[in-house]
């Protein structure tokens, strides 16, 4: 709540600093003292105050320290760390609200439909097909394909979406709601001045209202760390009969890794199953002429900044081909949102590319 508050106080210095003769025209809600300002002050108060008690729910729930115990810390966070809570907050909106359904609706739904399709359960087995979900975020899809009759493990690298889906899975009731404010920090392309602090209700639903009974046990999993470390381990090779990935190849620093660990873990006739863009989150800084060593003039920056390829998907439909796949399907162009804001002027729409692609070999 501490830097959501200062985003406040910032906002209201920038109107300070107007001069007398500009602030005459302002409305009354953005005139300090007034008490159509004093108003607007409270509800930024109240939505941050709601955002920082899930926050502390999360972080409750993990047995980590939260914001109601005393701490003598002089010192906070570096801003990369604060866009990663506001990230959490929107991830939680999009997979776990009524709010997100017409997203999750865009990306989950070619997702299950393929799953079905190619890697249908035969009944007449006693285990059901086990599938991966790599960049499972705070865990509805994951879910979403357990509750179809798979044993599915999900898989995620940041530690914040973790302890998010770990609360969320395993300690919310829609009957008891959380309030959240998730785009609260948003300040441009506003409509109105309630937008950013408009409330959404998680979840939407009880996680365990997806099985039959309470002491149903589902076969679902998450496994903490990195994708490459976890999955190109011997143990891991022909364990899996599909890899359900949405919005994650590319956050592959080096997409060629991922396909061939994905082809490794996967049993002949597996099916990688893929919703997303190429957006590259790892897409380095740009070589300048004048550039003696590119890699001292950004040696502050993550290494894998300076080693990511941004690929077309030409390319990378020519490498998952060349690793041993068969592209049975491939759509592209879908429209899809992520954690967008509806509300908000700007959004960016993706044109996706969904496509299943077979281990024959």
């Amino acid at each position: 709540a501490t830097f959501a508050l200062c985003h406040w106080t910032n906002q209201c210095r920038r109107l300070e600093n107007l001069s007398t003769d500009h602030r005459q025209f302002l409305p009354q809600g953005l005139k300090s003292g007034t008490e159509e300002f004093n108003r607007r002050s409270e509800l930024f108060k109240d939505a941050a105050i709601r955002n920082q008690f899930c926050l502390d729910c999360i972080l409750r729930h993990a047995g980590k320290p939260h914001s109601q115990q005393a701490t003598t810390a002089n010192t906070f966070v570096a801003d990369g760390l604060v866009s990663k809570v506001s990230s959490v907050l929107k991830s939680l909106a999009r997979d776990w609200s009524e709010d997100g359904r017409a997203e999750r609706d865009m990306a989950y739904e070619p997702i299950l439909q393929a799953i079905t399709k190619h890697v249908p359960i035969n009944p007449t087995k006693k285990d059901a097909p086990r599938i991966c979900v790599p960049g499972a975020g705070v865990g509805r899809l994951a879910l979403e394909i357990t509750a179809l009759g798979y044993r599915v493990q999900g898989n995620e690298f940041s530690l914040f979406m973790l302890l998010a889906s770990d609360f969320v899975l395993n300690n919310t009731n829609p009957e008891r709601p959380i309030q959240i404010s998730p785009w609260l920090l948003e300040s441009r392309n506003s409509h109105s001045s309630s937008d950013p602090i408009r409330i959404v209700s998680i979840p939407d639903v009880h996680p365990n209202s997806y099985f039959q009974s309470e002491n149903e046990e589902p076969d679902f999993s998450m496994a903490a760390g990195d994708f490459c470390s976890i999955y190109s381990h011997a143990r891991q090779a022909g364990r899996w009969d599909a890899v359900a990935s949405c919005f994650f190849l590319d956050t592959a620093p080096n997409i060629v890794e991922y396909i061939r660990v994905i082809y490794n873990m996967l049993k002949v006739g597996g099916a990688l199953i893929n919703f997303g863009p190429l957006l590259y989150h790892w897409s380095g800084p740009a070589l300048r002429p004048d550039d003696q060593s590119y890699e001292d003039r950004f040696s502050h920056l993550d290494r894998r900044y300076m080693t990511s390829m941004d690929l077309s998907w030409e390319d990378v439909r020519h490498i998952i081909l060349n690793v041993g796949f068969d592209l049975v399907e491939e759509k592209i162009g879908i429209p899809a949102l992520y954690t967008a804001d509806r509300r908000s002027m700007m959004n960016m729409s993706y044109r996706c590319i969904h496509f299943v692609a077979i281990k024959y070999d």
